[in-house]
C-alpha cells in the first residue's frame, strides 16, 4: 500500500538538504534508480530507510508517513512540546507562589515525573490543558 505524499516529503527532505537525487541516494546507500522510485511514489520506503532518513536528516518518521506539518515534525511532537512547557511553567509558578526553595535538579525531577505521568495517563489535564495545582503540590512535597 503506497503512502500518499511520501515521495513528495522525501523530495522535500532532499531539497532542504540541498542534495541532488544522486547525492541523496549515496547518503542512503541505495542506487539512484531505487531512490527515484521512492521519490516518485512507486515504492514505499522500508523501515531501514526511514530510520536512515531520521538519523542522517533528523526528520521525524511519523512526519514522513503522515505529513502533518511543513517543518518535519508531526502534530503529536508539537502537542508533547506544548505539554512539557506547560508543566514546566506550572511547576515554576507553584514554587514561586508557595515560596519554596527547590534546587534545580529536584525541580527538574518534579517536572519529569509530572510529564511522564501526563504522557502515560493524561491525568494532569483539565479544561485549559494546565496541570492541576494539587498534583503539582503533592509532587513538590516529595522533592522539596
Amino acid at each position: 500500500m503506497a503512502v500518499v505524499g511520501l515521495g513528495n516529503r522525501l523530495a522535500a527532505v532532499r531539497n532542504m538538504a540541498r542534495l541532488s537525487q544522486e547525492e541523496m541516494s549515496q547518503k542512503l546507500g541505495i542506487s539512484r534508480s531505487a531512490y527515484q522510485n521512492y521519490e516518485r511514489g512507486q515504492r514505499d520506503l522500508t523501515a531501514h530507510l526511514m530510520l536512515q532518513i531520521y538519523e542522517v536528516f533528523d526528520v521525524d518518521p511519523l512526519w514522513m508517513l503522515e505529513g502533518d506539518t511543513e517543518d518535519g515534525k508531526n502534530r503529536r511532537h508539537e502537542e508533547i512540546a506544548v505539554a512539557y512547557r506547560k508543566i514546566g511553567i506550572a511547576v515554576e509558578r507553584r514554587i514561586i507562589e508557595r515560596g519554596l526553595t527547590v534546587i534545580p535538579e529536584k525541580k527538574w525531577d518534579a517536572i519529569e515525573f509530572l510529564f511522564d505521568e501526563f504522557m502515560n495517563t493524561d491525568a494532569l489535564s483539565i479544561e485549559g490543558g494546565e496541570p492541576e495545582t494539587t498534583r503539582i503540590d503533592s509532587v513538590l512535597r516529595l522533592v522539596s
